[in-house]
Parts: structure tokens; sequence; C-alpha cells
């Protein structure tokens, strides 16, 4: 553990979850101090670019979309051994965690480096093995990162991704392969998932759960995704 890093050198206050997940039990570090990353964040001013942006810390904090996915991906068993898996959005790495404890070849991605480096530490919490980590922006996806599985967590979550997120998964899910995407029941779901997604090429098929989570239940749904043709 010592080639770690010290994130409380980078002034965050760590907090340890422990999760049972079906038969699964994975062991989480997580953020304690959201308040003072987002007090942080709004001092750099309007005029900075991590404010224009909008690069809000919502990767420190662990949402219900992502241990609803992980469950699925165990029930359902979509990892085998051999199985490329790409997270995107990855933030605390719950959901690639949860594949490479499967078996799958991992690649954690976000698009901001203080989430990568909470992603190692998770990582490193639970397995033994190598991942890779790398910065994604998936207004500009990288083709050589496309895996078998591509996993997404609740990253539908604004209206201004909805112009990007067709072609990232068009280009980082391999031929016949399958995403991921778990969603709270947000308002906007249905003209994401239910318009937008198949008007551009992709079979679209849903599962309902209920997640309890801090004291409360939370409804997800998770979307099996898979495209018709290639763009």
């Amino acid at each position: 553990m010592n080639d770690l890093p010290n994130l409380s050198n980078g002034g965050f206050k760590l907090r340890p979850l422990h999760l049972q997940i079906e038969h699964l039990q994975v062991h989480l570090s997580a953020v304690d101090n959201l308040d003072e990353l987002l007090e942080r964040l709004l001092a750099k001013g309007s005029d900075h670019e991590d404010v224009r942006d909008e690069r809000i810390p919502y990767w420190a904090e662990l949402w219900p979309a992502a241990i609803v996915l992980s469950r699925h991906l165990i029930r359902n068993k979509l990892v085998r051994p051999d199985t490329s898996v790409l997270e995107i959005g990855c933030g605390l790495g719950l959901a690639g965690v949860v594949a490479g404890m499967l078996g799958g070849e991992v690649t954690l991605s976000d698009y901001l480096p203080e989430a990568l480096e909470f992603a190692r530490l998770n990582w490193a919490h639970n397995l033994g093995h190598p991942a890779r980590f790398e910065i994604l922006d998936w207004r500009s996806p990288d083709p050589s990162m496309a895996a078998q599985l591509l996993l997404a967590a609740d990253v539908a979550y604004e209206k201004r991704a909805f112009p990007f997120l067709p072609k990232a998964f068009h280009t980082l899910c391999q031929s016949h392969g399958l995403i991921l995407a778990a969603d709270p029941c947000r308002s906007s779901a249905p003209e994401f998932f239910g318009h937008i997604l198949p008007g551009e090429g992709f079979e679209v098929r849903s599962f309902c759960y209920e997640e309890p989570h801090n004291g409360h239940t939370f409804k997800i749904n998770v979307y099996e995704i898979r495209k018709l043709h290639e763009v």
C-alpha cells in the first residue's frame, strides 16, 4: 500500500465504506468533506475553466446507481474472465472494481484526475492484480479504449451530455458488445434512453430495481444497450 496516493495531501478527508453486494464484500474509501470540495471549486471564480466547465465533484460520492449497476453485473453473470471492461465516469470506481472481482480485464476512466486517484485506491483495497486508469472526456472518445462491456453509472444526469453520449457509446463499445447504464429515474431519462438512443441506432432494454441506501429506498433503472449498426 506504500505506493498508493496519499489523498489527504490533496485536502481529502476519507470515509471507509464496507458494502455487501450479493456475494461480494467491497471496501471503498469515499470523501467525507464534499462541501469543502464544492466551496473550493466555487472559490476559483466564475471565469475559471473548472467552474465554466461545471467540474462539480459529483465523483466523490457513492451513488445508488453504481451499487445497482454492480448488483446487475453479478446477478446476470455478465463478466467472464476474458471480458474487457471499460467504466466511464467511474468516480470512486465501484462498478469497475466489481467487474474486476468477477474476473474482467478492467479500465477505469474519468474526466477528473482526482476521481482516478480514488478509483486506484479502491481497486487496491479489493484486488491484487493491476487495472488501467485513464483520463477520458467522453466528448472526445478514444476508439483505442473500446471494450466488450461498457459501464456507465448515472452519467446521463445532465441534458448537455445527450449530444455526446451516443457517439461515446458507439466508439467505446466493441462490435457485438454490451453497454450497461444505470439511472435513478431522472426526469430526463425517458428522453435519452427511450428516444435519443433508439434514434441513434441502439436497442435498449430496461430493468427496474429498488435499492436501500443511507436510510432511503431508491428506484434505479439499469439499461442494457446494444448497437444495431455501426456509425
